[in-house]
């Protein structure tokens, strides 16, 4: 008889990200928020997304380059109940014009838009929370080293409408959590209450096509804010085998790709195995893949995500 068995396994390297500069606001560059309902909103520009791509999974870094003390000036310094967001876009021009947003588990499903809706509600809006508090507000930056930072509050009579709270609510400071319903996610938050586990979801302008999780963050009471890159590991629900083809289901994440990797012999190491040519697109479900082998020898299976 056979026997199923899903390893799990999680290499974790740990990184520094390179540390951000001044504020000098491109397409492409990270945007980190902290907020809280009627406070100032404390900001900063990370420096370009890439940092954050194309990592394998189970990546690792601890996100620097931003000033905490800045953040526990404004909200204490245990920052339970504040908002955290990131954010990052393209030119609207690029050849695959693409926004990467923080939100909470999004519900199943893809939340790739049309290219005008990408440009009205992606890029416009993540534009203008990196190029308003220069032009044409010109707000003075945090005195904060480095240079990366600004501090506004929603409500300051001169600067207010350069504030990230003003620019995501269109200025009616309603639902900007989904910042007045121009994120992709519907109802689902693009913001995470601190502490908690957050995920970074890619956005591209074509439908049709799932977006694709980068990876989660996780920030603590005390404001370490961590990246694991990749999707999240699946979870084997059930299986079964009838002659020599194999059946597991397992849990997915919306537009990742998952494939089986199998062997008939344990002891060497999982990455070396074999993989079925199979391969499936996460739908946030409980999905199935099958493996025929060519015995009805004992096999062993591991689920891949990418």
């Amino acid at each position: 008889m056979k026997r199923i068995i899903l390893s799990t396994i999680a290499l974790l390297t740990l990184f520094t990200a390179p540390l951000a500069r001044a504020w000098s606001y491109n397409d492409g560059d990270l945007l980190l928020i902290f907020r809280e309902s009627g406070q100032t909103n404390v900001e900063f520009d990370l420096g370009s997304v890439s940092n954050l791509l194309g990592h394998s999974t189970g990546f690792t870094t601890n996100l620097t380059g931003w000033s905490s003390s800045l953040v526990t000036g404004y909200f204490g310094a245990n920052l339970t109940g504040v908002k955290v967001i990131l954010a990052a876009a393209t030119s609207s021009t690029n050849s695959t014009p693409t926004a990467w947003v923080s939100s909470v588990d999004p519900n199943p499903g893809a939340y790739n838009v049309g290219k005008a809706v990408w440009v009205s509600n992606l890029h416009g809006t993540i534009s203008a929370i990196g190029t308003d508090p220069v032009t044409p507000f010109q707000v003075p930056p945090a005195n904060v080293t480095p240079t990366n930072a600004y501090a506004i509050s929603p409500s300051d009579a001169q600067y207010g409408g350069a504030s990230y709270d003003y620019i995501v609510s269109g200025g009616n400071f309603q639902s900007i959590q989904t910042w007045d319903g121009k994120t992709p996610f519907g109802t689902i938050a693009v913001e995470q209450t601190i502490p908690g586990s957050f995920d970074f979801w890619q956005v591209q302008n074509s439908y049709g096509v799932p977006d694709h999780l980068v990876g989660t963050f996780t920030i603590s009471a005390n404001g370490t804010l961590t990246f694991v890159a990749g999707p999240r590991q699946p979870v084997i629900t059930g299986g079964g085998h009838s002659g020599n083809v194999s059946t597991i289901q397992f849990s997915t994440t919306v537009g990742n790709t998952y494939s089986i990797a199998y062997t008939n012999a344990l002891g060497g190491a999982a990455s070396t195995w074999p993989v079925d040519a199979t391969t499936l697109i996460g739908d946030g479900n409980t999905d199935t893949l099958t493996h025929t082998n060519s015995t009805d020898n004992q096999e062993f299976f591991e689920i891949i995500a990418q």
